[in-house]
């Protein structure tokens, strides 16, 4: 072989090993919004495992989009698999995507698939695999409770934050609503009065106290709270009250 030949041979071995990377990368090269669209209908149908499988992929292909993870977390969710469910958490974690988000997506999708236990049993996994965020676990469960109106846990969360912050106007104030949701009367008006303590002010904790005793026929207490709510802020509902009973 002449020395041409041979230099030509290792000039274009040399080019088809150059050009092998960008081969291999149009080779991998994927359509995200293809994979989004079939992700999107296997989720629509309920094909649980192959929406997961489109979600990964669309994570390896762009790995901070909130949506993803928050989809692929209910569909975990729905195949019962709580290790999957963190360990997704965790990459959204390491991408620095803010926890809010993450929870807010979560919540946003399993109310919109009809199955609000899913956010509520991934609040509880976090909370127990995750133990440096229990405060600000349990105040977005607090929060969920109040939306399903569960007066027993709404009493028990809202006990529980009022724990590290006993003056706290909103936790004293859900809990007031927790036991009068439970029927409860005598520890949500105590309760009420207590949140007066702290804050007199407080329009709806007069508003409920006025209403209350109006409703039970003491009109010198339904003044007294009323009254005191109107000098804050005169509505026409409250100003009718007053002219009825003190007329």
């Amino acid at each position: 072989m002449s020395n041409l030949s041979y230099y030509m041979r290792n000039v274009l071995l040399w080019c088809l090993v150059a050009a092998m990377p960008a081969c291999a990368a149009a080779v991998v090269k994927r359509d995200y919004a293809a994979t989004a669209a079939k992700a999107e209908r296997f989720f629509k149908f309920q094909e649980w495992a192959n929406a997961a499988a489109m979600y990964e992929i669309m994570l390896e292909d762009s790995a901070k989009v909130v949506d993803t993870y928050a989809h692929a977390i209910a569909v975990a969710g729905m195949r019962n698999m709580p290790d999957y469910e963190m360990s997704l958490l965790e990459r959204a974690q390491a991408q620095l995507i803010p926890m809010d988000s993450v929870l807010r997506g979560v919540q946003r999708v399993s109310f919109a698939m009809g199955h609000n236990s899913l956010y509520e049993n991934f609040l509880l996994l976090v909370k127990d695999r995750q133990p440096w965020l229990t405060r600000s676990i349990e105040k977005q469960l607090l929060r969920y409770y109040l939306f399903r109106r569960n007066a027993p846990e709404i009493v028990r969360y809202s006990r529980v934050m009022l724990s590290g912050a006993p003056e706290n106007a909103e936790y004293l104030g859900n809990l007031a609503f927790g036991y009068m949701l439970d029927g409860d009367e005598e520890n949500g008006i105590a309760t009420y009065k207590r949140l007066l303590e702290y804050h007199p002010d407080n329009y709806k904790a007069l508003l409920m106290l006025g209403n209350y005793y109006d409703l039970k026929g003491d009109t010198a207490q339904a003044l007294r709270y009323l009254c005191h709510a109107d000098s804050i802020r005169s509505t026409p509902y409250v100003t009718a009250l007053l002219r009825r009973l003190d007329p």
